[in-house]
């Protein structure tokens, strides 16, 4: 394999060992409430921005999308 393409796996492998971590994650979560955390929205008073349901559900599938292109990515090299 040629170098820049074994860089590239490397990537593709980094970031579908983030997305199977957070696809983890949403299959343990039981249905409480999300939140969207950035520095601006997370203060001492304040856990940042609710999440509608249907919003988490696109996440949801989302990631799921996300790992499959990442690992026909990682098929094609």
């Amino acid at each position: 394999m040629e170098k820049d393409k074994a860089e590239e796996a490397r990537s593709i492998l980094s970031d579908l060992e983030a997305l199977d971590e957070i696809q983890s994650t949403l299959e343990k979560e039981d249905n409480h409430w999300w939140s969207l955390v950035t520095p601006d929205s997370k203060r001492w008073d304040k856990d940042g921005i609710r999440m509608p349901e249907i919003l988490r559900e696109e996440f949801v599938e989302a990631v799921k999308r996300a790992i499959e292109r990442s690992e026909k990515a990682l098929k094609e090299l």
